[in-house]
């Protein structure tokens, strides 16, 4: 019998709680920060955190990221213009990639309704499957995957042809 290590009530169910409660308090107060949520490099004129890194060497294989490229202002997550780059995105194992916030229904205030379905969005736990409506044009789907008639979005009330529900779940446009 395979013995359950996450959840609530388990440990890292409570890490994952404790998680949750420092990126809710960050919310509310936001406050300058010192390096990428993404990569957890220091932001160039940061002062070094003490006990960051075990010797000097360590902190000066780190580098800099730079100055900060994008922050969301609804999370507070904040990114350096490495962590943009789709080719570093990659697929995360074990946390969100570097370059998506933890928003549940947008990326950096741009809402997942107005894109074609991807993979990489969501917060991190659970992926977004919600209605999707990205201009046929630039979607890479054809007019077979769109519901026939408008209707509005659930997620951000626009009325447009949204796509079909077999279409939410693909990874990238056309593959499932």
């Amino acid at each position: 019998m395979m013995k359950k290590f996450s959840g609530p009530g388990t440990a890292m169910g409570r890490l994952n709680d404790i998680e949750q409660m420092v990126w809710e308090e960050r919310r509310r107060n936001p406050a300058p920060v010192s390096a990428c949520d993404g990569c957890l490099r220091r932001f160039r004129g940061a002062a070094a955190e003490e006990g960051h890194f075990e010797d000097e060497e360590d902190a000066e294989d780190a580098g800099d990221a730079g100055d900060p490229c994008k922050r969301c202002t609804e999370c507070d997550y904040t990114i350096c213009e490495d962590c943009t780059h789709p080719e570093l995105q990659g697929v995360p194992f074990f946390n969100r990639p570097p370059g998506t916030c933890r928003c549940a229904k947008s990326n950096f205030g741009v809402s997942y309704c107005l894109s074609a379905p991807c993979y990489l969005d969501g917060d991190g736990r659970k992926p977004y499957h919600g209605d999707r409506h990205p201009e046929m044009a630039g979607s890479g789907y054809d007019e077979d995957a769109f519901e026939p008639k408008e209707r509005p979005c659930k997620t951000c009330g626009v009325i447009a042809r949204c796509l079909k529900k077999e279409h939410l779940k693909d990874a990238v446009p056309g593959m499932t």
